[in-house]
């Protein structure tokens, strides 16, 4: 579909003059092409006619015709002074109000027009001269005295009538002048005064004979600045005339119904193809029939255009004509919605040399120049190239619609996108599947233009962050680059170090406070794979003898060495040391981090209006540097481990997808070092069951916690991969404190102790003290952080081997539930440890444990129904015992032997005694007051289990005897029977 099929196109060639309606058919050609919009309508109908008219008595006034260039003035005055001068000429005016309104002057006057060319002649005698030629021409003569012989010119201009008056009785004069405020502007200020005292009396004559006068002007005079010199003067002419405007609506009105004229079928299609743009723009929907009517101008398009006031030749409606002549025979685009709207103006004013000469103007050309060309050549993301073009001319041209071209107002990103229809390089079908696509959009503008800032350096356009509009700000035309790259030639060693670290700080994410200060120090944890911890140490800017005694000592070392200014030192090849040195041949990196220092450096001196062009340059060179790093760190980084130096690479180290730079130096960093942790910490637990996390000050509380709620019987994943790691749990997740060396260490300790001693934390927990810094405290023995160490102690609790006293408080296994709860920071500042008294806590537990009872706390009712549980698996076992043992003297017999030999019998038999006399041991402690008698320990009960679990498989190996047997029986009565 061309636009061809969608408007009744009627060009606009040619621009009117106001004496083209001196010729009859011209001028009915011109009444019958005038179209007339509801507002000129009202317009003519009771200001024109009605101050044109002499048959009711009113307050005659002059007329002012106000419009710009192109905007149908001269074609108004020509129709107005043609329907004054001609019978019938009604007939062929459009619009019927108008038309029998116009019947009260229809033919009733005598017309005189003329126009005002550029001359130094006074207004007086340039109306004047007009008069009496016209007058002259319809047989009445009369000469106006010189201005030097009246004392006003009202008396002449009454004389005047009186003569007209008698040859035409029934008839009215008017003078018609066109281009009236151009000739004002050009008066002096004592000529301009006599003008406009003219233009009063002729207007105060016109409220007493049937003169009138109609003159045509660009713009709106008694509120024009420029004659602000003249106010007085303007105000009194004002009060003799009425102003009437040709505004934006008469204009499209013009618009849709002669050059764009559309039937209903045309308006149908344009109105389906329309109708799939209403989310995308704002008051689409809203005021749809306005957009029909006007396709393809966008209403913006007259907006704007009615604003600009720099550029003289504004011929609207044939700039319009040629738009529409020009895509006449183009398809209407699918994806988009295919209006013309102001910035494609800006060509015109481009094209016209004229436009030149005018300082305001060329200088918008100049930078608008200049931003076109950066964005066809420059331009980084082609995608926006088109719409960063167009929004180039919009705000070229909307700099011109200001009342000073070097204000700070402009467009937002939303007027760009309603105002221009910009639309997406995406598919109409993807943008509409966009929750909100007209923000979607506006976003796609709002990177158009921060493209368009970053191409040429942020100049020329700037944004007025109060109310987010983007302006050309033609004051803005610093040579950003230039400077940068001289004084990026001038930075010192040193200074290029000081911004490679500032980068460097970014790539590695470290906090802004350093650990001392002063010096580019951070604590630093590393991560410890075989062990799923992390390690406490320190990252170093620097060289080692660059830095401060970082105390307390902790596990590594890394250095970040200076790559521009190399400090000697010593590398004493110590075992916790890495270092860390970028390879300086790189110069892609060097010129960008030269930039970014130049920048900087202007950044700091520069005016206020001039420092956010340094700091944006800046911005974005950082973050060049920045992806640099972490695309190259791999292949630009010599690291040194003990004396030997290689890259990355050369060591042979595995490292992570899409690793950043702080995860490729922690990777190399614990490759490196990992034996070292080995060695420090020989015998640190390991917790294999964590998955994608490491241990770590941040989270041990909440694993810690976990531990002590599974302690209670409540089994979590956290706790599961705290406890396996302390050896505190068997195979089975059962909780179990005697094979754990964490747990024996601290029973070793106590059993040291003399009967009734306790342990003291401060055996225990080492604690170093360096003023200034955190205490760290460790076990002395596996190193072990107090926090995990506090679980080694509740599983102690909950087993019955140890009290723990905290805050002067004492928890053993009977109140361990109060003791799980204590807040950690409590429980890790514990006051010392014993042995239980009283009920054989640990023992009983053991025996609990075997028999598979579980019971909350060994409180009253609990530990009797814990008890009784016990002798009912004491008895079960019992009986089968005794069952089993002289099944096992038999050898177990199976075809013509038997499945064991005398030596396993003897074995199995010794075993089953023993666990015979354990069962009838241990049925004697059969309540709660005989269990404080308990002979057995912890260790004996466990051992026991070993045998219960050899009854059970003897049990399950007999079965299979007998069923083997039977069938071997069954196979030989067959045998016989056959």
């Amino acid at each position: 579909m061309k636009y061809c099929d969608l408007v009744q196109f009627e060009p606009i060639e040619s621009v009117i003059q106001l004496t083209d309606a001196n010729d009859k058919d011209r001028a009915v050609h011109l009444i019958d092409t005038y179209v007339i919009s509801e507002r000129m309508a009202e317009q003519l109908n009771e200001a024109v006619i009605e101050h044109l008219q002499f048959r009711r008595p009113v307050d005659n006034k002059g007329l002012f015709i106000v419009g710009n260039y192109g905007t149908g003035k001269s074609h108004l005055m020509s129709v107005i002074s043609t329907i004054a001068e001609m019978d019938g000429a009604s007939n062929y005016i459009k619009n019927e109000r108008v038309a029998q309104k116009a019947k009260e002057i229809e033919g009733q006057f005598k017309v005189i027009r003329t126009e005002i060319g550029s001359v130094r002649t006074s207004l007086r005698d340039i109306l004047c001269e007009a008069l009496e030629e016209g007058l002259y021409d319809m047989g009445v003569d009369f000469k106006f005295p010189s201005i030097d012989q009246v004392r006003n010119n009202k008396d002449a201009l009454t004389e005047m009538m009186g003569l007209f008056q008698e040859a035409f009785p029934d008839q009215g004069l008017m003078l018609v002048v066109d281009e009236l405020l151009d000739y004002l502007r050009s008066r002096k200020e004592q000529e301009l005064t006599l003008d406009l005292g003219f233009l009063r009396e002729v207007g105060e004559v016109c409220s007493k004979t049937r003169l009138r006068f109609i003159a045509g002007i660009q713009e709106m005079l008694f509120d024009n600045p420029k004659f602000g010199f003249v106010a007085d003067s303007l105000r009194r002419v004002k009060e003799r005339f009425e102003q009437v405007r040709i505004v934006r609506e008469d204009i499209a009105f013009v618009v849709s119904q002669r050059l764009l004229k559309k039937d209903e079928k045309q308006k149908a299609l344009i109105r389906e193809h329309l109708s799939r743009f209403t989310s995308l723009y704002t008051r689409l929907s809203e005021d749809l029939e306005m957009y029909v009517n006007l396709f393809p101008i966008h209403p913006a398009y007259l907006t704007t255009f009615e604003k600009v006031n720099v550029a003289e030749k504004r011929v609207a409606l044939k700039t319009i004509s040629n738009e529409i002549k020009r895509i006449l025979e183009d398809d209407v685009p699918e994806g988009a919605p295919g209006l013309i709207s102001y910035d494609s103006y800006w060509k015109y004013i481009e094209e016209d040399p004229s436009y030149k000469s005018n300082p305001d103007i060329r200088e918008v050309l100049d930078k608008s120049r200049i931003l076109k060309d950066r964005i066809q050549n420059a331009f980084t993301k082609k995608i926006y190239q088109p719409m960063a073009i167009r929004i180039v001319n919009a705000l070229a041209v909307y700099r011109l619609a200001t009342s000073d071209i070097f204000d700070k107002v402009g467009l937002t990103p939303e007027e760009l996108r309603d105002d221009l229809f910009l639309h997406s390089t995406m598919s109409l079908e993807m943008l509409l599947e966009d929750d909100n696509p007209s923000d979607f959009l506006k976003t796609t503008v709002e990177a158009a233009l921060r493209e368009i800032q970053k191409t040429v350096s942020f100049q020329y356009i700037s944004t007025n962050e109060s109310n987010g509009q983007y302006y050309l700000d033609l004051k803005k035309d610093i040579a950003v680059d230039d400077l940068i790259e001289q004084k990026a030639e001038t930075i010192e060693d040193d200074k290029l170090d000081s911004y490679y670290f500032e980068v460097l700080k970014q790539a590695t994410g470290v906090a802004d406070n350093t650990y001392v200060t002063g010096y580019k120090i951070w604590k630093h944890n590393l991560p410890w794979e075989a062990h799923k911890v992390t390690r406490q140490g320190y990252l170093f800017f620097g060289a080692p003898n660059e830095r401060s005694t970082a105390q307390p000592e902790r596990d590594f070392y890394i250095y970040m060495l200076k790559p521009f200014s190399e400090v000697k030192f010593k590398d004493e090849q110590k075992a916790d040391e890495v270092f860390f040195k970028l390879t300086i041949k790189e110069e892609k990196f060097i010129r960008l981090l030269k930039m970014y220092a130049g920048s900087r450096e202007l950044g700091i001196n520069a005016t206020s209006a001039t420092k956010q062009l340094y700091v944006r340059k800046s911005e974005t060179y950082f973050k060049e540097l920045v992806k640099w790093l972490s695309d190259n760190f791999v292949h630009v980084y010599e690291i040194t481990y003990r004396g030997k130096t290689a890259n990355i690479l050369e060591f042979g180290m595995l490292l992570p997808q899409n690793a950043g730079v702080i995860e490729i130096i922690n990777s190399v960093s614990e490759g490196l070092l990992t034996d070292w942790f080995e060695q420090k910490y020989p015998d640190y637990p390991s917790f294999r069951k964590l998955q994608n996390v490491y241990l770590n000050k941040e989270n041990l509380p909440s694993y810690v916690s976990d531990s002590l709620i599974q302690i209670s019987g409540r089994e979590t994943r956290q706790g599961t991969a705290i406890l396996d790691g302390l050896v505190l749990i068997d195979q089975n997740g059962k909780l179990n404190v005697h094979k754990s060396g964490y747990a024996k260490w601290v029973m070793n300790k106590l059993n040291e102790k003399g009967h009734g001693q306790v342990l003291n934390a401060s055996e225990l927990i080492e604690t170093i003290t360096i003023k200034g810094t955190e205490d760290i405290r460790l076990t002395y023995e596996f190193k072990l952080e107090p926090e995990l160490f506090a679980v080694v102690l509740a599983a102690l609790v909950h087993a019955g081997e140890l009290v723990v006293n905290v805050d002067g408080k004492s928890y053993d296994a009977m109140n361990y539930a109060e003791f799980s709860r204590l807040p950690l920071g409590q429980l890790i500042y514990f006051n010392y440890v014993k042995k239980p008294s009283g009920l054989p806590v640990a023992a009983i537990n053991a025996l609990f444990q075997i028999s598979d009872v579980r019971i909350p706390n060994l409180e009253g009712e609990n530990l009797a129904f814990g008890i009784r549980r016990v002798m009912e698996f004491a008895n079960n076992k019992l009986q089968r015992v005794v069952r089993m043992i002289p099944t096992i003297r038999t050898g177990l017999p199976i075809w013509d032997g038997t499945l064991f030999s005398t030596a396993e019998v003897g074995q199995y038999v010794q075993k089953m005694d023993d666990l015979k006399e354990f069962l009838e041991g241990i049925g004697r402690y059969d309540s709660p007051a005989k269990m404080h008698n308990l002979r057995y320990s912890a260790e004996e009960i466990l051992a026991q289990d070993i045998y219960v679990k050899e009854l059970e498989k003897l049990e399950k190996l007999e079965t299979k005897v007998r069923e083997f047997t039977n069938v071997a029986n069954y196979l030989t009565q067959a045998k016989l029977h056959l």
